[in-house]
């Protein structure tokens, strides 16, 4: 299959010398992808006309296994297809910084790009144990700023910066900068990093904080109405909250308060574990706002305040207003985010005037 899908590539690409290989095999893996996005739905079709032959049943049921199994194999490659795009064009991007090393130094371009979005509306719940340490791609490119959305690539580089941006299907909303402690290690890594966990991951607070005139709902937004650093992994007697502020309430480790909130939340979670198969889905919820409603007094009519409807079944948990997406961006070379009618994409540039 990986010889057969190279030939593929290299005839569609027409690489010959003189010819750009990198606009090539970029253009060949879009063609490529494209055809490859309806083969699950075509054999799904072949499944169905495989369910009329009545002569033998036998061998019928062995043709409708193996049509299954190729489908579910074509529907792996259509999703590998999305990860190995974001790579070439990271490559493109290499050789093209290598080529104009010195227009790029002039112009003082740098780059951010996109680890995650979460859209807490979308039907997928990114709560405690969903996709932050698991090493899992979640979504497609054509989605990744108005659904849930994780780059492993992105997620396995190391960073220096992280942007937390609050934006309308890609039209930037708010955001913050912040500086990590310790420069070099990827977002993976930081994510597994769960026991003990509670760990405060920048210092200095925000080097960049913006909010375009006008914006809404900043009141209680988790990120933007409340100060200090970030924190990763802060487990509390049996719940977890993935991504938090340190000017927000942080609950001791032995406190079962419910009342810490942020991104990536569960209220039944072992959260020193990096997968716990005993979570309970009813109490993840992907975003909380800033709030203070401990358990004990936070009954089902008060409920706590989430957005959007990404969240458990769990009695108190009360879905309301989305915000917006939130993405998270990294950069190894930025302390800056655009941010004057900045339209986000994958990869987002930075130069200096």
């Amino acid at each position: 299959m990986g010889k057969l899908f190279l030939v593929f590539l290299l005839c569609n690409a027409g690489l010959s010398s003189g010819v750009d290989i990198t606009s090539n095999l970029t253009e060949a893996l879009e063609s490529f992808h494209e055809r490859l996005r309806n083969l699950p739905e075509d054999m799904f079709e072949v499944q169905l006309d495989l369910g009329k032959f009545t002569a033998n049943e036998e061998m019928k049921q062995q043709a409708e296994n193996q049509a299954k199994q190729i489908r579910g194999k074509l529907s792996d490659m259509s999703s590998d297809m999305y990860n190995l795009r974001f790579v070439v064009d990271r490559l493109s991007e290499l050789e093209a910084e290598k080529e104009d090393d010195k227009e790029e130094v002039e112009e003082g371009c740098s780059s951010w790009y996109l680890g995650m979005n979460l859209n807490p509306s979308d039907g997928h719940i990114m709560g405690y144990e969903t996709g932050w340490s698991d090493d899992t791609s979640i979504g497609t490119l054509e989605d990744a700023l108005i659904r849930d959305y994780l780059n492993q690539t992105v997620w396995n580089m190391p960073a220096k910066y992280i942007a937390i941006v609050r934006h309308h299907q890609g039209k930037l909303d708010a955001v913050k900068v912040f500086t990590f402690k310790h420069w070099g290690l990827s977002l993976s890594h930081r994510f597994k990093d769960t026991d003990p966990g509670r760990n405060v991951v920048t210092e200095g607070g925000p080097v960049q904080e913006y909010t375009v005139p006008g914006a809404h709902n900043l009141g209680d937004d988790p990120v933007f109405s409340v100060g200090g650093d970030l924190a990763f992994n802060w487990g509390y007697s049996r719940n977890g909250a993935r991504l938090v502020l340190t000017g927000g309430h942080l609950s001791g480790a032995d406190v079962d308060d419910d009342n810490t909130h942020g991104f990536g939340n569960n209220f039944w979670v072992r959260p020193k574990m990096v997968e716990d198969p005993e979570a309970s889905p009813d109490w993840a919820h992907e975003i909380s706002n800033i709030q203070d409603c401990p358990l004990q007094g936070c009954t089902g009519v008060k409920g706590v305040k989430i957005q959007g409807t990404d969240h458990g079944s769990g009695s108190t948990l009360k879905g309301g207003p989305v915000y917006g997406n939130y993405a998270l961006y990294i950069s190894d070379d930025s302390a800056s985010f655009p941010t004057d009618g900045a339209e986000l994409e994958i990869n987002v540039k930075m130069c200096e005037d």
